[in-house]
């Protein structure tokens, strides 16, 4: 009999011992699998949270000094990051063109801002909006300007700043491609102006980024997008840009195939500076030095939207003409978009630079 209950009393341990070890090994996911669990109960959906700022904003504003910045420590907004969930798990996307931020963090789920409340003012902030699946939280926080996000972790919290571009570069440029989307500009033997348009800036931004200048650049589409025009010229507006570009190809009124090439530049006649006009005549330059195409001159284009409604100097490039087919050639050649591309970041520094000595 003592044996039995001896052999009964060894099973038990050595069932606690493997229900221990289990724990053990899974106890790391605990908080995973009870925020999957919640998860399950919650509607899903994007639900605003500026309610929770806006309070959060007047609650600070009563708050001593002292208490603020043991708070937000300066910064404008703080984020609670839950336990198992550091820094590396958060990646920002600022979506210039929309004046959007959108903050994904791994591990958080559809109840995260119940248990972790946002803190912070609310300057410069229309909304901010929260959403998550498969435990991956996404905050996107809407703002009235262009703004650079800066970033600071410590600790259990993430801090936000917004800063203006003007703090962090010497000067700061808006480049457009043309088009995009379902808006292909001229099309030409199977060759959508879109495209062409795009390749450019994409040159160009390889250019800029290995440049070493502190000069930010900010371009109103790098894929097959198609933003409205009011974003368009909002962003260089927004901005307070020093310059904004715009390049886009040319054809015939007809649109028929013709023996008619060459380089134009339209700019702001409006623009009673003369640095909209000063800047097209400098791009002219540099395109038909380094392309050796003919020369169309630079003409007023305020009949452009984008050009019309530019606070800031701007030239709209029409590199060369789709309609002939030597241009056309051309156009599609990666050898002769990069030329292009180098031509125009020469132009943008050299109007800079001439800029910065006055004359």
């Amino acid at each position: 009999m003592e044996q039995k209950v001896m052999g009964i009393f060894t099973a038990i341990i050595v069932a606690v011992a493997i229900l221990m070890s289990c724990l053990l090994i899974y106890v790391p996911n605990m908080h995973i699998i009870a925020l999957r669990i919640e998860d399950s109960r919650m509607m899903g959906g994007r639900i605003s949270i500026m309610d929770m700022l806006t309070a959060s904003d007047e609650e600070l504003m009563n708050d001593d000094p002292e208490t603020r910045e043991s708070i937000l420590k300066g910064h404008q907004i703080r984020l609670t990051l839950p336990n198992n969930v550091t820094s590396a798990a958060v990646s920002i996307d600022n979506n210039y063109v929309e004046r959007t931020i959108n903050i994904n963090i791994n591990g958080i789920g559809k109840d995260y801002f119940q248990e972790f409340p946002i803190r912070g003012n609310s300057e410069n902030i229309l909304d901010v909006t929260y959403a998550s699946e498969n435990l991956v939280g996404s905050i996107s926080i809407v703002l009235d300007d262009v703004f650079e996000v800066a970033l600071t972790s410590e600790d259990e919290y993430i801090y936000l700043d917004f800063v203006d571009p003007h703090e962090i570069y010497d000067y700061v440029v808006a480049i457009d491609a043309g088009h995009g989307g379902n808006v292909p500009g001229a099309t030409k033997m199977g060759v959508n102006e879109k495209d062409i348009d795009l390749d450019i800036v994409l040159e160009l931004k390889k250019i800029f980024e290995s440049s070493g200048k502190n000069i930010g650049v900010y371009y109103t589409r790098t894929d097959d997008s198609n933003p409205s025009f009011a974003n368009r010229v909002g962003l260089a507006n927004d901005l307070d840009a020093d310059l904004f570009i715009s390049i886009h190809n040319n054809s015939t009124a007809s649109g028929r195939m013709s023996s008619i090439s060459g380089t134009e530049v339209m700019y702001e006649g409006g623009d009673s500076t003369g640095e909209s006009k000063a800047l097209a005549e400098i791009c002219l330059d540099h395109l038909l030095d380094d392309l050796g195409t003919k020369s169309k001159g630079v003409v007023v284009g305020d009949e452009v939207y984008i050009i019309r409604m530019s606070e800031v100097p701007v030239a709209l490039i029409e590199v060369g003409f789709m309609t002939n087919e030597q241009e056309l050639k051309n156009l599609t050649d990666p050898d002769y978009q990069h030329d292009a591309a180098q031509a125009i970041y020469d132009a943008i520094l050299e109007y800079l630079n001439k800029k910065a000595s006055g004359t």
